[in-house]
């Protein structure tokens, strides 16, 4: 069914008072297991180990070009999303380069070659930048200078970021495992198989770790033993989508277009967005939620795209569409939620600021290329890269 992605060649108040909650909410998690990562960095594929896809800070409504780097090889390009940590934006392209370069100037800090390319997002923490490459390797370089401290080779491709807790990493292969490394050393602690194909990265939430795959299951899996907590929750269709934590409340959009708010310690559904089928509306990518969890209620906005070339607002106290935002193309890549408005880049090359509120295009640029990255947001730079082997930055 699904089909690997190899290199082809409410008011602006409201809005404004969920953002600084998102970011309280992130500046504890960083401060709790990342003590090295500074506020506003974005050191995992979704921003945050909850994967709520929240950038904290602000971006001027029309972002300047602040500037570009290029690879120069058109096969060089990029498909997984930018980390940033240290002041420095790490990312690795088709053909096996992982580069690292100035979140300030866009100049090149260090750069090193791997035999076989890379499809996901890196993360760092610690001091580590680990990344893995569509034959099975994973590497830990040290962010500051790209020496390389470990590499391990498993069974199969990773083609998600990872995702952090403590002194570990997790990440999702296409063999349909979950595996937990130790950062330092690249020590397999444990393997957690599904039974399907993985799409996605993992959530977090207290000490379990959050994954649906294309069993069509919703996976919570003990984080110190790499076991099943409970059985895992039918969600009725496949999904790729890694889930967005808000309190106890998991957001998670299926492929073929519908999207549940999962309570997580009892598996009951909050309410479910329901599309209609016949407009083809397959999600095969994340969803982002700008939300508060009280009272066992949620109150605030997801932000999902679908394939065909919708990008939808749903209220996150039901479920309901709020807005429709039409893209000239559709998006491969999941938004990311800073100041109040949606970014996104769509395959036609298009980067998009969409207002939370009403679903208005606010903003655009056209770059050159496919966007099969997801943006990310640091120090109030947007950062977004294409498969044409492009890294822009955009700020005030």
């Amino acid at each position: 069914m699904f089909l690997q992605r190899f290199p082809k060649w409410f008011p602006w108040m409201r809005s404004l008072v969920f953002v600084g909650l998102g970011c309280l909410a992130l500046g504890i998690v960083a401060a709790t297991d990342s003590p090295d990562l500074r506020a506003g960095d974005w050191p995992i594929v979704r921003g945050n180990v909850l994967g709520t896809g929240v950038a904290e800070g602000k971006l001027p409504q029309s972002p300047k070009l602040l500037w570009e780097f290029k690879t120069g090889i058109d096969q060089a390009g990029f498909e997984g999303t930018p980390v940033i940590a240290d002041g420095k934006v790490f990312l690795g392209d088709f053909i096996g380069h992982v580069y690292a370069i100035d979140l300030k100037t866009g100049q090149l800090v260090w750069k090193v070659k791997e035999k076989d390319g890379f499809l996901a997002a890196g993360c760092c923490s610690n001091g580590i930048l680990v990344m893995g490459d569509f034959s099975g390797n994973i590497f830990g370089y040290k962010i500051s200078d790209g020496t390389k401290v470990w590499s391990v080779e498993i069974d199969s491709q990773i083609v998600r970021g990872g995702n952090l807790i403590g002194e570990d990493v997790l990440l999702s292969t296409d063999a349909g495992s979950l595996i937990g490394l130790e950062l330092s050393t690249g020590k397999e602690k444990w393997k957690y198989a599904t039974g399907d194909q993985l799409n996605s990265t993992a959530s977090i939430w207290k000490q379990q770790a959050l994954l649906g795959g294309c069993d069509s299951r919703l996976h919570q899996v003990d984080l110190t033993k790499g076991t099943p907590l409970r059985e895992s929750l039918d969600l009725g269709a496949p999904t790729l989508s890694t889930p967005n934590i808000i309190g106890d409340i998991a957001i998670v959009p299926t492929q073929p277009g519908n999207v549940y708010a999962i309570r997580i310690d009892t598996g009951e559904t909050l309410w479910s967005y329901n599309p209609d089928q016949s407009l083809n509306t397959d999600i095969r990518t994340s969803s982002a939620t700008l939300a508060q969890y009280k009272d066992g209620k949620l109150d605030g906005i997801v932000v999902v795209p679908s394939r065909n070339r919708r990008l939808l607002g749903l209220d996150a106290s039901n479920g309901k569409l709020k807005w429709e935002a039409v893209l000239r193309k559709r998006a491969e890549a999941a938004p990311v939620v800073c100041d109040g408005r949606a970014w996104i880049g769509g395959t036609d090359g298009m980067i998009y600021s969409i207002s939370l509120v009403d679903g208005k295009e606010t903003w655009s640029y056209q770059m050159s290329g496919q966007i099969l990255a997801s943006p990310a947001v640091a120090e109030n730079r947007l950062i977004i890269a294409s498969e044409k082997g492009s890294v822009v930055c955009f700020g005030e």
